[in-house]
């Protein structure tokens, strides 16, 4: 119950300072609430997705979190890398969570999550060494809006001279004009 709270004062928080859909997620806040000491748990879980959809689609294209890896095997399932010093040939890898993406409709009416991914590698000057748009495309149907949903990028260091880099990624959606942008430092060692 102090969890729910917990989540009801931070919906409650959000919706009046910025007021997305005019009070209605605090209204689900208050409507959960009376749902869960009526003993009907799973229907306040609804209700508060409701209201998580409706802060969703009102916000930009974000990147909640974006490292280097080792690997990866599922949304937050990955091995954090402990350092960012690679050799040449080496690939980096790099966990990426988007939120605030966009829902398309696929070929046969399900859900579409679709982004695309451009890649800036900048040397320590912050010039441009090596740029390609459309790196990658992703779409993966869905059934519900799933909003654990993660992608891995990889960067190929075949060619680069020892030196200290920057991986600029625009991510886009394909559904929408949003995008984001994040960074990741690297180096490659002589």
């Amino acid at each position: 119950m102090r969890g729910l709270r917990a989540i009801l004062a931070l919906m409650t928080t959000a919706a009046l300072s910025g007021a997305a859909a005019g009070g209605s997620i605090a209204d689900k806040g208050v409507e959960a609430e009376s749902q869960v000491a009526a003993g009907d748990p799973a229907a306040a879980i609804e209700t508060l997705d409701a209201a998580i959809a409706e802060i969703w689609d009102a916000m930009p294209l974000t990147v909640r979190k974006a490292v280097p890896i080792d690997s990866a095997t599922g949304y937050g399932v990955y091995a954090e890398r402990e350092n960012t010093v690679y050799k040449t040939g080496e690939k980096v890898l790099v966990y990426v969570e988007p939120i605030g993406f966009t829902y398309g409709r696929g070929p046969l009416g399900e859900r579409l999550i679709s982004l695309g991914v451009d890649l800036a590698i900048l040397d320590a000057d912050g010039d441009q060494v090596f740029g390609k748009e459309d790196l990658m495309r992703l779409e993966l149907p869905v059934r519900y809006r799933n909003r654990e949903f993660f992608l891995t990028l990889n960067i190929n260091l075949e060619t680069p001279p020892p030196g200290k880099y920057t991986g600029r990624f625009l991510l886009k959606d394909n559904h929408s004009d949003k995008t984001a942008e994040f960074e990741i430092p690297f180096e490659v060692a002589g």
